[in-house]
């Protein structure tokens, strides 16, 4: 699995075949199939081990914090730092994922849907309770996912801001777009820039 995902991200799941895979890992072609029954199957277990792993760190977060704004700030700060973590899985998690067959697609988009169900919840408590300005949940929602889901993209680790400044900076500039009164939940202090 781990030399898939090494060469699943630098060369793209098309490019890579079943015999880069074993020519990697040192096996005979009919190894790989004795676990999977065709690259498509890795592929869908990479998606669906990550997945896991980002919906259990989520639900984790989800059973610390009452408080949904506060349980809001850090699910978006632990998926930022997840995608970091996981750069390459979450490259293939994001950008690989529209290549499964039909069926295992479904299966993996189920479990998106898991995700985006915990973070549309929270939206839509923090509505109910009148903190956000008027705001579609849906939108809101979607716009969390697209904030989180590009930082791998760009984030530069020799950079001048580290990981948990960006995910720090990215949450307050969320909660002061959606929040009626967010100083009470930001990080950093007002004005700084």
């Amino acid at each position: 699995m781990d030399k898939a995902v090494d060469l699943f991200y630098r060369h793209g799941f098309v490019k890579a075949s079943i015999r880069d895979i074993v020519r990697a890992v040192g096996i005979s072609n009919s190894s790989v199939y004795i676990y999977f029954k065709n690259k498509d199957e890795i592929l869908f277990r990479i998606i669906v081990d990550v997945g896991a792993d980002l919906l259990e760190e989520l639900r984790d977060v989800t059973r610390r914090h009452d408080d949904p704004v506060e349980c809001l700030r850090e699910m978006i700060f632990r998926q930022i730092l997840f995608s970091i973590n996981k750069h390459k899985k979450m490259k293939i998690y994001l950008e690989e994922q529209y290549l499964l067959p039909p069926k295992l697609r479904d299966k993996a988009l189920k479990q998106h849907r898991q995700i985006y169900d915990l973070y549309v919840s929270k939206v839509r408590e923090m509505g109910e309770k009148g903190l956000l300005y008027t705001i579609d949940t849906t939108v809101a929602t979607f716009g969390i996912f697209a904030m989180i889901n590009w930082i791998y993209r760009w984030f530069n680790a020799d950079g001048r801001l580290s990981i948990e400044e960006i995910a720090s900076g990215t949450v307050d500039m969320f909660f002061r777009s959606i929040l009626r009164e967010p100083d009470g939940y930001l990080t950093t202090a007002k004005g700084e820039g």
